[in-house]
Order: structure tokens, then C-alpha cells, then sequence
């Protein structure tokens, strides 16, 4: 009797039919091609031994400059950093203060005192927000402030951005809404409020009164007088009168940054002896409420963590500082789709971010800033430094964006551009150089071998030495028809969890997504590909993911479930202790030729039953399905087990076509598969 052999080609076509797929593989589960050959997909060991609260985000490995290695972790309900087998939670505060305006200024200076009862003893540490704008003293407030000097345990000051006009004693009104019966124009009285035409008043309370609620960016549309101007709201009036903006108070948001003791609470902050000096001690600080985020970026710049809550602002945490939290970076944009730092430029890049065309801040999902060179807290562009901003013109918002080779890159919903530094005075010139390559999350980016890849709405791409291009994708179906495209009760799209998966051990660029299985919506899949095999083979396969970082100082790459827990891969050949199931099947290929039907009774084998220098105790399970016609109900033979000392298997069974399961679920194990023979004799025609 004659041996058939068959070497599968590698990797899985899953778009293919499995007839013509007949040398590949068609399914798969944890392996991974190398030299062209199937293997059993590299294990995992935790990293932090407990689940961290909240659903893991993105994470950050750095070094600090005591040579001391650090992850941080950003989660739905915080950012916690992992050094060693310790965990620190370093989750940024907030207050949120409603009080009658009590504020104080002094003519011709920009001092502002602030009495707030709903605080008690805050820090020069700590900025302050203005929800509402305030008018007070000639001037308005409005925006994000440091907190300058404290003056009590209820009272501070912050620095306004122009002097005041006039010395007014625990004043201050916030705006006052007039309406019309049956019209959509409202009257804004804030005395000395500066606006002309066309000027955005952001508006981020809602205020309802006489049948309209006012809240959001409005152009203010006439300009009445130095006190009073209109804006248009989309629904009209149901009553005339008049209303103030959240009932008449003020409403502030308070960012605490808990560290050292408090500083400038002795003398001269009060009466005599009312500091630390008089008493002997120093007051508790303010504490406030954890953040809660839906998604983070994070970079280091040098031994400090910068990390951005989406739609939040830059915060900063030293891990040799002494403070417990993360600390809001006053100075930076407050809001941001997310950030990314330029070591060659030393610059942070803030895209998706804040601006300001009249009164409060909004976020333009298309705009990114960018501070001076060397001083991440420089943002205001002056002719003696590179701070600076730019408005993308295509796309409908910015979704990504890291920094590469001698550019940096971002990326919309609808294409990919090159930020490229041409110095003083416009410092970067923005041009699009993959129209109709944009990305699908934020995270879905990553950077292997000198190239990058990315996962775009439809397609996956490159960015390589012959530009940017549409990656082939083989197993096309398995993602994009089986990607989850719900969203959260909050309207929060399911693909904006997709990760890229980077793993430079094995030169593998890969993506963990959302199936359509997935009814949370989180991570449960992923789809990945060799770069440097020949054909760049991919396959795919289940494994839950909502964060991952490729090999840094920590090592190899690190992953984490949505569940919480943190596992560093390629580091066992177990799943943390479990065994791995690891399983592909090939295409269906004919046995004889033609229409001959065949009768098989002998496989032999062709593995490596373990690593170099490791256990050659592998255990392989083999099927066979066998069908008469092309993708025909299949009988399954089988499984038979393998081993090393397995010379060959006895079988019988008789078809025209079949295909080869193997898989492995046993502990400690390794294998790759080289050729499959068979014996076989013709046995009649269909």
C-alpha cells in the first residue's frame, strides 16, 4: 500500500471554503506558525497575584530612576501602579461643590479670594474648575485654576488671568437666562462678560426653566451690551421670565492631589497662630471621591507616569514623590480623548482636546495640542516656546495616536495622519497619508519591528516602507463579520475595546476584540499574525483580554483579563498553572486522487514533543474527518492519542475526503507539527 503525506501550508484561511483551504488550516485555537509549522501557543504566569478592581483599560510599564520597575494599570474605576508584589492605588480625586458665590477681589490685582464652606482645608496641591462662570470684580472666571494660597480652613485664592477693576467683598453672580413666550432667543446677563459675535459660551450644567433646558456650546448671536448678550437654543420658550444658571450658585469641581503636608499654612495665612506653627499640627486635607473612567492613555516622561482619563485631563504621579495620588496637571488641556508623549521632541501630545473661543472650555474631538519642548506643563503658545495647536479638517474625531520614527501619527475614524516636526514658528506640518485608513479604538495601534499596524473599521493596515496599505487578511470573516457592534447603556460603541495585541518575541502583530458572542461587550477574541514568517500567516482564536503591553522592562508581554487579573505571557506552558487547549484543524484535502474513494489504515507521526532543552513528554490528540463529497457531514475518528513513543497509529476508515484535528490539553507541554503520512489503498469510485 502506497503513503500519502500532506505538509500544511502555513497558516488558517477561515474565508476560504474548506476544500480549497485543503493544505491549510481552517480553525484554530492558541497556536502560532513558526518556520511555516504549527505550534502550541506560549503560556502565562500572574503577574500581581489578585484581581484588581474594575475592568482593565491600558497599562504602562516604566522605570524609575532609582532603577525600580513600575506598571500602571488604568481601570473603569480608577489607575492603580504595580511595583514588585506591591499594589498602589493612585486614583485622582474630585469634589464637586454647589455654594452661593462668595468670592473677593482687590482692584487693579488678579487675587481672587474664594470662601467655600463645602471644603475644608485644601492644598496649594489642588485646582479648582469653574462649572458655572463667574462675574465678579469686572472680571470672569471661568476655566481650570491652581489653587494659589490658602487663607483658612473654608477660603483660598486663585490667580485670575486679568486684574480686576474694581474691590468687591464676598460678591460674584453666576449668569442669568431670560426667556421669551414662544421664541428660542435667551437673554445671558454676566455683567463685563467680554463676548462678541460669534464667541462660544460653554454652558456644562443643565438649567431648565420656562419649558427649555440650556445647557451645552452656544455662539453668542447678539451682542447687547458690555452686560447682557443672546444665544439660540433649538426649542422655544414656553414662558417669559427669568432663571439663573444652576439656581444661582456656583458649581465647582475640586481636584485633590494628597502628598506631603500642606505648605503656606503658618504665618501670615490668617490670624496669628491659626497655621501649623500656632498649633503644632497640621490640618487634615481635603480628601475627595475616586474617578471612575471608561478608558485611559498613559505614557512616562522620564520616571513620571503621565496618565489621561478619556475625556479627562493630563494627571502626573511620581513614584519616589511622597504623594498617594495622581496629581491633575492644572496647566495642561482638561479635557482630552487621550494623550502620548514625543521623547525625541520631549512634548506631550494631547489629541481630541480642549478649547476655549469665549466663555468655558469644550472639547473639539478634532483638535490636538501640544506643550514646549522639554516642560509638559507649557501649553500657552508664546513666541519663546513650540507650544501649539491644530484642528484636523477631515474625519469626525480623533481616535488614536502615538509616536513613530521621526513623526508623530494620528489617527480619525476615516484616515491616518503624519504630524511631522518642522520647528519654530508653525512647528508641525499635518498632512493625511492614509486617506480612508482610520482606527477603530484607541488602543488599536501598535508599533513591531520598525513598522505599524493597525485595526481600522474594516480592514486591518500598515504603515510601512511602501506607505500605508491594506494588510490581507485571511480569517477577514471571523473578525469583521463576527465583531460585536452594540454598544453600553451609556451609548459607548463595543469596538472601542478592541486592544492591539503586540508580542516582539515572537513577531506577532495581533488584536483582542468583541465577538459577536460577547453580551458585555468586552474583549473574548483575538486574530493575530506572524510579520516575518513567509506568507505572514495568521490564525485566531478565543482568549479574553481588555489590556495589553508588549515586551518592555518588565519583560515579556503582559495582558490583562476583564476580569482584573494581570498575567505576564510567553512565560509558561500553562494558562497560570491550567493546561492550555490548543487545537487547529486543517482544510479538507482528497485522500487518493479524483474520484477514487480510499481506504487508510496507518498515520505516522511527525512532532517535536517538547522545547530544546525541555520535556519531550508532549501528549497530542489526532482526529480524522472523514466525508464522502466536499464539505459533507463529516465522521470523526478519534481523538487518538500521541506521544513521543508513538511509532504510528492503526486506524481504518474509508472516504474520499477528510481533515485533521489536533489539539492538546496537558500540562507542561510543547509541540509543533511537521509533515502528516498516511497509508492508503484505492478502494472503487463514487
Amino acid at each position: 500500500m502506497p503513503f500519502g503525506s500532506i505538509k500544511l501550508r502555513a497558516g488558517v484561511s477561515g474565508d476560504w471554503t474548506p476544500t480549497l483551504n485543503e493544505a491549510g488550516s481552517s480553525q484554530s485555537q492558541l497556536i502560532r506558525f513558526r518556520d511555516s509549522l504549527a505550534q502550541k501557543y506560549g503560556g502565562w504566569k500572574r503577574f500581581y497575584p489578585f484581581a484588581l478592581a474594575g475592568i482593565p483599560r491600558d497599562m504602562h510599564a516604566w522605570q524609575d530612576l532609582n532603577g525600580t520597575n513600575h506598571l500602571a494599570v488604568g481601570t473603569t474605576v480608577g489607575i492603580d501602579v504595580i511595583t514588585g508584589i506591591n499594589l498602589t492605588t493612585i486614583t485622582p480625586q474630585t469634589i464637586i461643590s454647589n455654594f452661593a458665590p462668595n468670592f473677593s477681589t482687590v482692584i487693579n490685582t488678579k487675587t481672587v479670594t474664594v470662601v467655600d464652606p463645602n471644603i475644608s482645608n485644601v492644598t496649594t496641591f489642588d485646582s479648582v474648575f469653574f462649572n458655572t462662570p463667574v462675574s465678579v470684580g469686572g472680571i470672569i472666571l471661568s476655566g481650570l485654576y491652581p489653587i494659589a494660597s490658602i487663607t483658612g480652613t473654608h477660603s483660598y485664592t486663585i490667580t485670575a488671568a486679568v486684574n480686576a477693576t474694581a474691590t468687591v467683598n464676598n460678591g460674584g453672580a453666576v449668569p442669568v437666562f431670560s426667556t421669551v413666550l414662544n421664541s428660542a432667543v435667551v437673554g445671558v446677563l454676566l455683567n463685563n462678560h467680554g463676548m462678541i459675535v460669534g464667541d462660544i459660551i460653554a454652558l456644562s450644567i443643565p438649567t431648565t426653566g420656562n419649558g427649555v433646558t440650556i445647557e451645552g456650546a452656544y455662539p453668542a448671536t447678539t451682542i447687547t451690551d458690555a452686560n447682557n448678550f443672546q444665544i439660540q437654543i433649538s426649542v422655544q420658550a414656553t414662558g417669559t421670565g427669568s432663571f439663573s444658571m444652576n439656581g444661582g450658585n456656583a458649581q465647582f469641581v475640586y481636584y485633590i492631589n494628597l502628598g506631603p503636608p500642606a505648605t503656606g499654612a503658618g504665618y501670615g495665612t490668617g490670624g496669628y497662630g491659626s497655621g501649623s506653627y500656632g498649633t503644632g499640627t497640621v490640618p487634615a486635607s481635603q480628601t475627595g471621591t475616586e474617578i471612575t473612567a471608561t478608558d485611559w492613555t498613559s505614557d512616562n516622561w522620564g520616571q513620571l507616569l503621565l496618565a489621561c482619563p478619556q475625556n479627562g485631563g493630563v494627571y502626573s504621579f511620581d513614584p519616589t514623590g511622597g504623594f498617594t495620588n495622581a496629581g491633575l496637571i492644572s496647566s495642561a488641556p482638561p479635557f482630552n480623548g487621550g494623550i502620548f508623549v514625543n521623547m525625541g521632541l520631549q512634548m506631550l501630545i494631547c489629541w481630541a482636546t480642549t478649547q476655549m473661543e469665549g466663555l468655558g472650555l469644550q472639547q473639539d474631538p478634532l483638535l490636538v495640542k501640544w506643550s514646549t519642548d522639554g516642560d509638559f506643563t507649557v501649553f500657552t503658545p508664546l513666541a519663546t516656546n513650540q507650544a501649539g495647536s491644530f484642528r484636523l479638517s477631515n474625519g469626525s474625531a480623533i481616535r488614536g495616536g502615538l509616536a513613530a520614527t521621526n513623526q508623530n501619527l494620528l489617527w480619525t475614524d476615516l484616515d491616518l495622519w503624519a504630524m511631522g516636526y518642522i520647528g519654530f514658528p508653525l512647528v508641525f506640518s499635518f498632512n493625511i497619508i492614509g486617506a480612508g485608513a482610520g482606527l477603530i479604538s484607541s488602543h488599536a495601534a501598535l508599533k513591531l519591528r520598525g513598522n505599524l499596524y493597525w485595526m481600522g473599521p474594516s480592514n486591518f493596515y500598515a504603515y510601512d516602507s511602501g506607505g500605508v496599505h491594506v494588510i490581507p487578511c485571511p480569517v477577514w470573516d471571523f473578525v469583521f463579520q463576527n465583531l460585536n457592534t452594540g454598544s453600553d447603556v451609556n451609548g459607548r460603541p463595543y469596538v472601542f475595546n478592541v486592544r492591539a495585541m503586540p508580542n516582539t518575541p515572537f513577531n506577532e502583530a495581533g488584536w483582542e476584540f468583541p465577538s459577536a458572542a460577547s453580551v458585555n461587550g468586552e474583549n473574548d477574541s483575538y486574530v493575530k499574525f506572524n510579520i516575518t514568517e513567509p506568507g505572514a500567516p495568521w490564525d485566531y482564536g478565543a482568549l479574553p483580554r481588555s489590556a495589553w503591553i508588549d515586551q518592555t522592562v518588565l519583560g515579556p508581554p503582559v495582558g490583562a483579563t476583564p476580569t482584573g487579573i494581570i498575567y505576564q505571557h510567553e512565560t509558561s506552558p500553562d494558562a497560570d498553572g491550567q493546561p492550555i487547549t490548543a487545537s487547529f484543524t486543517t482544510g479538507e484535502f482528497y485522500i487518493a486522487e479524483g474520484e477514487e474513494y480510499a481506504f487508510i489504515d496507518r498515520i505516522i507521526p511527525d512532532f517535536k514533543w517538547g522545547t530544546f532543552a525541555g520535556s519531550q513528554g508532549a501528549q497530542v490528540q489526532i482526529s480524522f474527518n472523514v466525508m464522502d463529497y466536499p464539505d459533507g457531514t463529516p465522521t470523526v475518528y478519534g481523538p487518538y492519542v500521541m506521544t513521543s513513543t508513538t511509532q504510528y497509529l492503526t486506524v481504518r476508515f474509508r472516504g474520499a475526503l477528510m481533515s485533521i484535528t489536533v489539539s492538546s490539553s496537558d500540562v507542561g507541554s510543547f509541540w509543533r507539527l511537521g509533515r502528516v503520512r498516511y497509508r492508503f489503498s484505492p478502494c472503487g469510485r463514487r
